[in-house]
């Protein structure tokens, strides 16, 4: 065999081993980016189904509420039924859609647990559907966030591996062809990798930018839905406290009362949890730090307890500190209903100031939190196996009041000792001169009148 025979049969060869290579990272890309393209569509189902749980979830709570008799009309809790079972039937839809993943079970029984919560409620049987929402719908709804929540991990593991392979085979495939071709097919090639590159990077720019959206449009539906529902449950606290110090009323119809206004300052906390942590989300969230009186504050924020006829001991000196009035009570409002529900029968309120510092304690003889848990106690959302960490919350209380602590030069701290949990905030002090400065103006202003 001649030598230019060899040569041809040589450079075919090596034509055809380029080619069978490029042909080979062509459909790897390929697979590459189908299985991109399927996980961020079952992503997007499974936020999507997340958002219509949630809201779902809100309504069957709504339905609920009015279909008690002292509570709404007819047309009211007909309206707030129907609503209930859209947002059911809306969440049963996506369980038909061409992306829902297999085996998410907990979907199937959130859905059955809230029609069979709406029945009762439809059919005048306010307590039983009150019974089944805490007993079946919640626990429902905290599996089914569990199981989302775990999926959209793998799905997001998925794509960023895949995207991995693909870039790490593209960068072989260069550097083989680059010793393989003349320099003039090497920088064709450069150019179309150059330019797939380039695609790829828009492409994934866009998924992001799509996902960044979807985070805004979550976080304004969250402002927006708690901005709505604070009007109407500051009216019910406020009302409701007003008839349980004023109305004159049998032991009984107190008591309920007190329940009525106890349950609605717990909504309206959470639903500030919610607000704040939307603002925060967005870098919304204005701090204004004032002189504020610490033992007041603590009296106010505690009255719906004590009105709902809690146990809380509160030893609080007059103690000047330098915070957001409307932040610490919240902060407050959080500790002490943190304690209410998963502390124990004794609850105690105490202060102290100390080098600048004002440390408000409070303390419970609960059990406290297992040791394992401790460090992600002032993480959002979390959750201890398939069950909320803090059940009967949405899970942002302690986070919450963590940040709005700091952003007040401040600090919450965790502490479990001799018998009792304690979770301390230190917020600064009014500076003696201060004070006395403040007490100069006020007495001044006084002789003026």
């Amino acid at each position: 065999m001649s030598t230019s025979a060899r040569f041809f049969i040589g450079a075919l060869v090596l034509l055809v081993s380029i080619g069978l290579l490029g042909l080979g990272v062509l459909l790897s890309n390929t697979y590459g980016a189908a299985q991109v393209a399927d996980s961020a569509r079952k992503l997007h189902w499974v936020n999507a189904t997340l958002g219509a749980a949630g809201i779902a979830r809100a309504t069957v709570a709504q339905a609920v509420f009015f279909s008690f008799e002292d509570v709404s009309n007819a047309e009211g809790k007909d309206r707030a039924i129907a609503e209930a079972r859209h947002n059911l039937d809306g969440v049963a839809s996506l369980m038909g859609s061409p992306e829902a993943l297999e085996g998410v079970a907990s979907l199937q029984e959130f859905v059955e647990a809230g029609s069979v919560t709406v029945d009762l409620a439809e059919g005048e049987q306010s307590s039983l559907a009150e019974t089944s929402r805490l007993e079946t719908v919640e626990p429902a709804f905290h599996d089914l966030e569990v199981d989302l929540v775990d999926r959209q991990a793998e799905l997001a593991e998925v794509i960023a591996t895949s995207d991995e392979v693909g870039g790490r085979i593209s960068r072989l495939t260069f550097v083989a062809i680059s010793f393989a071709i003349p320099a003039i097919t090497m920088i064709v090639f450069w150019l179309l990798l150059r330019r797939r590159v380039r695609d790829q990077e828009q492409l994934m720019l866009a998924k992001l930018e799509a996902e960044k959206e979807l985070g805004r449009a979550k976080d304004q539906f969250i402002a927006g839905l708690s901005h709505e529902l604070r009007t109407p449950l500051t009216s019910i606290v406020g009302f409701s406290e007003i008839l349980v110090q004023n109305a004159k009323l049998d032991d009984d119809a107190r008591e309920q009362l007190g329940i009525i206004h106890a349950s609605s300052s717990d909504l309206a906390r959470m639903v500030g949890d919610l607000l704040v942590a939307a603002r925060l989300e967005a870098e919304a969230l204005t701090v204004s730090p004032e002189v504020v009186d610490l033992a007041a504050t603590v009296r106010s924020s505690t009255t719906s307890y004590v009105l709902a006829g809690e146990d809380i001991k509160v030893k609080v000196p007059p103690i000047e500190v330098y915070a957001d009035p409307l932040h610490l009570r919240q902060i407050i409002h959080n500790l002490v209903s943190n304690a209410l529900r998963h502390g124990g029968d004794r609850i105690l309120i105490t202060a102290s100031e100390q080098s600048g510092w004002a440390a408000l304690v409070v303390a419970d003889d609960g059990p406290g939190v297992p040791p394992e848990l401790e460090p992600r106690l002032f993480k959002r959302f979390m959750h201890e196996g398939r069950q909320a960490l803090l059940a009967g919350s949405v899970g942002l209380g302690l986070a919450i009041s963590q940040e709005l602590a700091r952003r007040m030069n401040g600090v919450l701290l965790y502490k479990r000792a001799g018998g009792w949990t304690t979770l301390t905030l230190k917020v600064p002090t009014v500076p003696q001169r201060e004070r006395e400065t403040d007490h100069l103006v006020l007495a001044g202003a006084r002789n003026s009148l």
